[in-house]
């Protein structure tokens, strides 16, 4: 379904409300991401850095866990709006070493497999999506997401 550009704009608008830093997706690869009729089916391939421990902006001791644990609260939550919509859990792996190439920070990789854009889309226009996303930020250090596609099937 195409949004339209008042839609676009108000999704912008609400994650801007939820981001920190540079973990999420800005206004232009949004714009990106939707000016093209990717089709489907997608993988978004998600690295993931956590911090030691999760970095709630307000937190007491009941929050004091792990990051990779605040992020798998906000995993459940966007793993339920993907199957949901058609998606599945393709892979999720901890990174065990970099054999070739720099050496990253990443410690799992996530793919997550959307049968289309628009079930992403959906999903981040959630309001139980924007709940958690708290958890995320907390317990991220850093991330990359890329879409890719599937040329086996």
């Amino acid at each position: 379904m195409p949004f339209t550009s008042k839609e676009i704009d108000a999704l912008i608008s609400e994650l801007d409300l939820h981001e920190s830093g540079n973990l999420g997706p800005t206004a232009s690869q949004i714009r990106s991401l939707l000016a093209e009729d990717l089709g489907g089916p997608l993988q978004f391939v998600n690295f993931l850095a956590f911090h030691e421990v999760a970095q709630y902006k307000h937190s007491d001791d009941s929050t004091k866990v792990s990051g990779e644990e605040a992020y798998n609260r906000y995993g459940a939550v966007a793993i339920q709006h993907v199957t949901e919509g058609g998606g599945s859990l393709f892979a999720l792996n901890t990174v065990e070493q970099t054999l070739i190439g720099a050496d990253d920070e990443w410690q799992q990789i996530i793919i997550v497999q959307y049968p289309n854009v628009d079930v992403f889309i959906n999903m981040l226009r959630s309001p139980s999506y924007h709940a958690a996303l708290h958890h995320r930020n907390a317990g991220l250090k850093a991330t990359k997401l890329i879409v890719t596609r599937p040329l086996l099937v």
